[in-house]
């Protein structure tokens, strides 16, 4: 079983015409079933995104598509710059989606999702709400206190912590000291790694296959475990590098049992959809 915790479904689709092709002429929803049903997916955590213009109504885009489809989860979109209050996050979550999406590109904007009011994070933290997180090391490492603040929560790391690019597998000490800030949050056991987006590792981003981010993989696995890492696809962006089934051998690298191995491609998450919703998951 398969379960994507780093999918993103646009109304009207995403970036080059590269993309679009690959997609056979379909739309991203059409397509990633089509997909789902090829590979096995038997559950998907959408992450909202309504900047850069490319979706401003994602999030209730996203709601729509959800009757039907049980396998669709997905987390709403926040700017981080300005703290919701409690209404606003009880009436997104009562929308069905999961918990938030945050993207944390630097130290400024994680200084201001660490200016969210109390009232904000005890709301989220008291529906156990799944946050995923766009940080890059740099923003990683101010974090910590916001983690602390809400112990119910899980806070998921996209793309192994985004460390930059690298045009050769890293050796040494050099992967534990780019990814040095998110190691330290191995601490907290409400912080859990995706193993998602390579290419965003990897230069060229097309490289194949994607050794390159095979050591920093291999150092959150170590520090977190298997059973706080998901793997994730980044449907639709990865496509404007590779091909969807490039996207789901994440973990060649390693050396993981098959339980292990089945816990990152898909049993931790639905774990994690289980616990938002207190009943088992029921897939086709």
């Amino acid at each position: 079983m398969l379960a994507d915790a780093h999918l993103h479904l646009f109304r009207h689709g995403y970036g080059p015409a590269s993309i679009h092709a690959r997609l056979g002429g379909l739309s991203d929803i059409d397509a990633y079933d089509r997909l789902r049903q090829t590979h096995g997916i038997r559950a998907g955590l959408v992450i909202g995104y309504e900047a850069d213009a490319i979706d401003p109504d994602n999030n209730r885009y996203l709601r729509e598509l959800a009757p039907g489809r049980e396998w669709l989860h997905s987390l709403a979109f926040r700017d981080v710059g300005a703290s919701p209050d409690a209404a606003w996050i009880r009436n997104r979550l009562a929308e069905g989606h999961r918990g938030l999406a945050l993207y944390v590109a630097d130290t400024a904007a994680a200084s201001a999702l660490s200016g969210w009011s109390a009232e904000a994070w005890r709301s989220l933290n008291d529906h156990a709400a799944l946050i995923s997180l766009n940080a890059r090391p740099e923003a990683t490492a101010l974090l910590a206190p916001v983690i602390a603040a809400a112990p119910d929560c899980r806070f998921l790391f996209s793309h192994v912590g985004l460390p930059g690019r690298h045009s050769a597998p890293p050796h040494g000490q050099a992967p534990h000291d780019r990814l040095r800030t998110l190691l330290a949050l191995a601490a907290h056991d409400n912080v859990y790694v995706k193993i998602s987006g390579l290419y965003a590792i990897c230069d060229p981003p097309s490289l194949w296959p994607q050794e390159t981010a095979d050591p920093l993989v291999a150092e959150v696995l170590a520090a977190f475990g298997p059973d706080r890492c998901l793997w994730g696809s980044d449907f639709s962006p990865a496509l404007e590098f590779l091909r969807f089934d490039q996207t789901i051998p994440v973990l060649t690298g390693c050396h993981l049992t098959s339980e292990e191995t089945a816990q990152v491609m898909g049993g931790n998450l639905v774990r994690l959809l289980d616990r938002t919703t207190g009943r088992k998951q029921v897939f086709w």
